[in-house]
C-alpha cells in the first residue's frame, strides 16, 4: 500500500504464516506483525527465524496475567534474534515501558561493528577498483556471505568509497566489497520477470534477491528500479550529458569563404546579380519616357554629305527639317553587366554615364563594395587567419540526431546503467537515438553497449571522430580529465537526474540512514569530497606527466638507449595542437591560390573557346567569299564568250 503504515496482530502460530509473508512481498519497515498464539515460551530460533526487513513482534505468555513482548529489530548487530524487550503485569499495572518497541531510529544510530555486503565494481571517479586473475570467475552461488567474498577485489579510492567510509564512522558499521555480476548496474532480466525475486541483474540483482545490503556508485534512480529496490536520499545531483570530440579545425583551403556565412549567400548573390540590370534600368530610363531631340548640320545619303544649314539658308522652308531622337547606347546592357562586376571585384573601370542618377548609384555601389565587403571581409579574413575557425560543436541532441543521420556519428552507452534505461523508455529525441543506434548495429543488438563511460572516452580519445558517450555529466568530465579535457567536448544539459545510496525495499535502517546523507548534504562535505577526488586525480595526472617527462629526459641522457625508443617517445603528442602557437604561412593563403588558378583556368578556357568561334566565323565567310567568287566569274567567262561568238 505505499507509505501507509500498517500493524496486524496474528493469532496463529507464525511458522503457517511466515513463507507467505516473505513470497508475498509483505515485509517492510512500515509493517508490523504482532504474533500471539498462546504460547507459554519462545520457538527455537532453529526453527523459526524472523529475517529483515521483517518486523515481528512475538508475544508469550508465562503465566496468568503476564505478557513478555520479544521484537527481532531491538538490536543492529543481532540479525533474526528475538529480544526482549517489554512486558506486560496486571500487578505492576500495565507495560513495563512506553511506547511499546524502540524506534529505528534509536536502534540504528549505532550499528555496534555489523558488516555490511557491498556490490562494487570499476567505476572512476565513484569507484576505482583493481581486479586480480581470479575476478573474471563469477561466484555460481550467491547464497552466503562467504561465498561472495572475493580476496582479488580491492578498491583502492574513489568518491563512493569515502563516502561509504564516513558513513561507517558516523553510524559505526563496517563492510565488505563483493564484485557485481557482470561488474554493471543491473537491468531487467525480461519484461515478465518484475515480480519475481531476481528481475534485476548485477549490483541491483543482489540487492533485490537480499545478498547485498547497500549499493553505492552512481546508482541512477529510475522508475523500473524503484519497484526493486529502494534509495536513500541523494548523495549526487547530476545531470545526463554526451560527449563527443573537440571541435576540429576547418579546412583551411576554405578560408577565403568561410567569413560568408551561409545565410549571407543569398543576399551576397542576389546584390550582385540585380546590381547590373538596376544599373541598366537607371540608365535606359530616361530614353523610354522622354523625347530627346539633336539638331544634326551633316547628313548622309548613301555616299554623299549635305549640309543642311547651307541648304536652309538658300531654300527657306521647302526642306522638312528632321529631328532624330536619342538612341541608347551600343550593347548598354553588357556593358553595365561589366561596370558592376569590376566595381565589386575592386577592378579598374570608367564612368559608365555621367547622369546624375547613374552617379548618384555609382557612388552606392562604390561604397558598398569598398567599406561594407571589402573592409569587413578583410577584418573577418584576418581574424580567421589570426584564430582558424573550428566546425560548430555538437552540443544538443537535435545536432547529434543530424550527426548520427547525416555524418555517421555512433552513439555508445554503458550496458545496464541509467543511461541506457532513458534511451530505451524515453520518449521522442531519445527513442529516436535509441532507433538509430540499433540501426547502425544491424547483425547485432549489443554493438552500442560498452562495460564503463571511461571505455566510452578512451574510444574518442583514440582517434574515434564519429563517436559520441552518453552518461551522467559529472562521470563524463572526471573521466575526460584524464585524457585531457581539450580533447573533448561536453553537451548541454540533457535532462536532470539523482544519484543515491540503493538499499533494499523495506530496509529497516533507511530512515537513519537519510538522516546521516541529509546532514553530510547539508554541511557540503558531500561537495568538499567530490572536489576532493578532482584534486586527487589532478595531482595524479600532473605527476604521471612529470614521471613521463623524467623519464624521457633520462632516456635521452643515456648512452645505451637505441634511437628507436627515443623517436616514439619523441613523437608522442605533449600537447593539443590547440596549445601550440603556430606562426602565420602561405597554407593558410592556399585558398587564394586556388580560387587564382581556378579563374586562371576559366579567362584561358573562355580564352580559347573565343579564338576557335572567331576562327569558325572566318572560316564561313571566307566559304561565302570564295562561292561569290566563283559564280561572278561564271557569269564573266560566259559574257566573253558570248561577245566573241557574236
Amino acid at each position: 500500500m505505499g507509505a501507509i503504515e500498517c500493524v496486524s496482530l496474528i493469532l496463529i502460530d507464525p511458522k503457517e504464516l511466515l513463507d507467505n509473508l516473505y513470497n508475498r512481498h509483505l515485509t517492510h519497515r512500515l509493517s508490523l506483525y504482532i504474533f500471539y498464539w498462546g504460547a507459554n515460551w519462545l520457538p527455537r530460533a532453529s526453527l523459526l527465524k524472523f529475517e529483515e526487513p521483517l518486523r515481528a513482534v512475538v508475544v508469550t505468555r508465562p503465566r496468568k496475567h503476564a505478557f513478555r513482548i520479544y521484537y527481532n529489530q531491538a538490536q543492529p548487530s543481532k540479525i533474526n534474534h528475538l529480544q526482549l524487550v517489554n512486558w506486560y503485569d496486571t500487578n505492576n499495572l500495565g507495560l513495563k515501558r512506553c511506547p511499546l518497541l524502540p524506534s529505528g531510529a534509536s536502534v540504528y544510530k549505532n550499528f555496534d561493528g555489523r558488516v555490511f555486503r557491498v556490490p562494487v565494481f570499476h567505476s572512476p571517479p565513484w569507484f576505482w577498483v583493481a581486479y586480480g586473475n581470479k575476478s573474471d570467475r563469477f561466484m555460481e552461488n550467491l547464497t552466503s556471505l562467504d561465498s561472495l567474498d572475493n580476496s582479488e577485489l580491492r578498491v583502492t579510492g574513489g568518491r563512493d568509497h569515502r563516502l561509504l567510509m564516513l558513513l561507517a564512522q558516523h553510524m559505526n558499521f563496517r563492510f565488505k566489497y563483493i564484485e557485481a555480476p557482470g561488474r554493471t548496474q543491473g537491468s531487467f532480466r525480461s519484461e515478465d520477470a518484475t515480480a519475481s525475486k531476481d528481475s534485476f541483474t548485477g549490483g541491483i540483482g543482489l540487492l533485490q534477491s537480499g545478498h547485498a545490503d547497500f549499493f553505492l556508485g552512481d546508482v541512477g534512480l529510475s522508475s523500473e528500479r524503484l519497484k526493486a529496490i529502494e534509495y536513500s536520499f541523494f548523495t549526487l545531483a547530476d545531470s545526463g550529458a554526451f560527449a563527443t570530440h573537440a571541435p576540429r579545425r576547418l579546412n583551411e583551403a576554405l578560408a577565403i569563404l568561410r567569413p560568408f556565412k551561409p545565410d549571407i549567400w543569398p543576399y551576397l548573390i542576389l546584390t550582385i546579380v540585380f546590381s547590373g540590370p538596376m544599373f541598366y534600368f537607371i540608365i535606359s530610363i530616361p530614353y523610354l519616357w522622354r523625347r530627346h531631340y539633336i539638331t544634326s548640320d551633316v547628313e548622309y545619303f548613301g555616299g554623299l554629305r549635305i549640309y543642311l544649314v547651307y541648304i536652309k539658308e538658300i531654300t527657306p522652308c521647302l526642306v522638312p527639317i528632321q529631328h532624330p531622337r536619342v538612341k541608347r547606347p551600343v550593347e548598354l546592357f553588357q556593358k553595365c553587366i561589366w561596370f558592376t562586376l569590376r566595381l565589386f571585384l575592386k577592378q579598374s573601370c570608367r564612368e559608365l554615364y555621367n547622369g546624375y542618377r547613374a552617379k548618384f548609384l555609382t557612388i552606392v555601389y562604390w561604397v558598398a563594395a569598398t567599406y561594407v565587403l571589402a573592409d569587413v571581409y578583410s577584418a573577418q579574413l584576418t581574424s580567421q587567419f589570426a584564430r582558424p575557425a573550428r566546425e560548430s560543436p555538437i552540443n544538443t541532441l537535435q545536432r547529434l540526431k543530424e550527426a548520427m543521420i547525416y555524418d555517421g556519428y555512433r552513439l555508445y552507452v554503458e550496458k545496464e546503467s541509467s543511461s541506457l534505461e532513458m534511451l530505451e523508455n524515453g520518449t521522442e529525441l531519445f527513442r529516436q537515438l535509441y532507433a538509430l543506434m540499433q540501426h547502425q548495429f544491424p547483425n547485432t543488438r549489443s554493438g552500442f553497449l560498452i562495460d564503463s563511460v571511461e571505455a566510452g572516452i578512451k574510444l574518442i580519445a583514440d582517434g574515434g571522430e564519429d563517436k559520441a558517450v552518453l552518461g551522467g555529466r559529472e562521470t563524463l568530465y572526471f573521466n575526460m580529465q584524464s585524457y585531457g579535457a581539450q580533447n573533448f567536448q561536453l553537451s548541454q544539459k540533457l535532462y536532470t537526474r539523482y544519484s543515491a545510496v540503493a538499499v533494499q525495499i523495506g530496509c529497516p535502517f533507511l530512515d537513519s540512514l537519510n538522516d546521516v546523507i541529509m546532514h553530510l548534504f547539508e554541511s557540503g562535505i558531500l561537495d568538499r569530497i567530490t572536489i576532493a577526488e578532482y584534486a586527487a586525480q589532478s595531482r595524479q595526472i600532473t605527476k604521471n606527466k612529470n614521471h613521463h617527462s623524467s623519464d624521457l629526459t633520462a632516456l635521452e641522457s643515456s648512452k645505451h638507449s637505441t634511437n628507436e625508443k627515443i623517436r616514439d617517445l619523441q613523437n608522442q603528442p605533449a600537447c593539443n595542437e590547440n596549445e601550440i602557437i603556430m606562426p602565420l604561412n602561405f597554407r593558410l593563403l592556399q585558398g587564394a591560390f586556388i580560387a587564382l588558378a581556378v579563374g586562371s583556368f576559366t579567362a584561358g578556357s573562355m580564352c580559347l573557346l573565343e579564338m576557335f568561334l572567331c576562327h569558325l566565323v572566318l572560316d564561313l565567310k571566307w566559304g561565302d567569299n570564295c562561292t561569290s567568287w566563283l559564280t561572278n566569274w561564271k557569269r564573266i567567262r560566259q559574257f566573253i564568250n558570248y561577245s566573241f561568238k557574236n
